[in-house]
């Protein structure tokens, strides 16, 4: 079997879906099965594999396009990979597209097409899934993949053969790590995008002078106000970090933080996850075996209770800092959530994922 992955992007950035997407590839290879990646462009003069901590090579095939990702650049790439198809052998040749432009056209051709889905679609993508949704061999060449439970009940698409699969972690990334460590100090990596949670963390600093707060990730597309972090005496921008060092960041901590709000927004500002998301970062919290102190959020209570995690209902910020002095006056109280939390990571690995994607490939 060989497996051709389909993703709009430019690599490498600083998403997390260019992560999800190098890790599958990489738990693809690891279970033996021949990957190819297309996307738009890939920068040759940085080793991807590397930056994206994967063990496992495959082929990248960047498809040359102009930079940027806006609607005219992803339906020129699906058209690009359409023909590209349309003179490959069909036999054993199955597909996994993050692009929807992309999956919808190869279904004219292919019956292993599995699209996976992680929010709504909105303009002009939307209006080609509605009409694509009107023939019969959408349902039949298409399967699809759910980020949630709530997402597939927010497309409502009738006799559909679907997955609901929560993102993954690659724990083998979490091993014989050397880190330094910081006391009385929490940790938040990833977007800092709205309803993430900086703009509370800012706040909560402000009723715990006495803990230091650690901020790790991208500006690009965020409303944070860096002037204003740096004006907190105990809240530290750390800057991006590649993602290969995100498992050493994470140790250095006893105490992880995510802080949601009931609105979450991704890069593209227009496009809301707060009921659909599973966010890549939780599943490397729980690997890192810390104690994570969480906004209660019905997306992820399958994941996250109050077995392996700390979990605060409320968004008040002076809630929060009382609870994290909590904490970090009797740790010895919650170290028990450190392996909990991780043996809930062990049940979130790449590799099961894509052991179950291919099972339903042929079901």
């Amino acid at each position: 079997m060989k497996i051709n992955y389909i993703a709009e992007l430019n690599l490498p950035t600083t998403s997390a879906y260019s992560i999800h997407v190098m890790k599958m590839c990489n738990a693809l290879v690891k279970l033996g099965y021949k990957t190819d990646l297309y996307i738009f462009n890939k920068n040759k003069n940085i080793n991807l594999y590397k930056y994206y901590n994967c063990e496992k090579k495959f082929n990248i095939a960047g498809l040359n396009l102009f930079k940027g990702n806006n609607f005219f650049i992803r339906i020129y790439f699906a058209i690009k990979i359409f023909f590209i198809f349309c003179f490959k052998s069909k036999k054993d040749n199955y597909i996994i597209s993050r692009s929807i432009l992309s999956a919808l056209l190869l279904s004219l051709i292919s019956n292993k097409v599995l699209l996976e889905l992680h929010h709504e679609i909105k303009g002009f993508s939307k209006i080609f899934f509605n009409f694509f949704s009107k023939f019969i061999f959408f349902r039949n060449n298409i399967k699809f993949i759910f980020i949630s439970r709530n997402l597939y009940n927010y497309f409502k698409i009738k006799n559909i053969k679907y997955l609901i699969l929560d993102d993954a972690v690659d724990l083998n990334n979490f091993k014989k790590i050397k880190y330094k460590k910081f006391k009385k100090t929490c940790a938040y990596t990833g977007s800092f995008s709205k309803g993430k949670g900086v703009e509370k963390i800012i706040k909560i600093a402000s009723f715990a002078k006495e803990i230091n707060f650690h901020l790790y990730g991208d500006l690009i597309n965020s409303e944070i106000n860096l002037d204003k972090i740096k004006s907190c005496h105990n809240v530290f921008y750390k800057g991006y970090c590649e993602y290969n060092q995100i498992p050493k960041i994470l140790k250095s901590y006893d105490l992880l933080l995510l802080p949601y709000s009931k609105k979450v927004f991704v890069r593209s500002k227009n496009i809301e996850v707060g009921n659909y998301m599973s966010p890549l970062k939780l599943f490397d919290y729980l690997a890192s075996k810390k104690i994570i102190l969480a906004k209660n959020m019905q997306v992820y209570n399958h994941i996250l209770t109050k077995k392996n995690s700390i979990l605060i209902n409320s968004d008040n910020p002076k809630k929060w800092a009382q609870k994290i002095k909590l904490i970090f006056n009797n740790q010895k109280k919650y170290s028990h959530l450190k392996q909990r939390a991780f043996n809930t990571a062990k049940k979130y690995t790449w590799q099961i994922r894509v052991k179950k994607i291919i099972g339903f490939f042929d079901v």
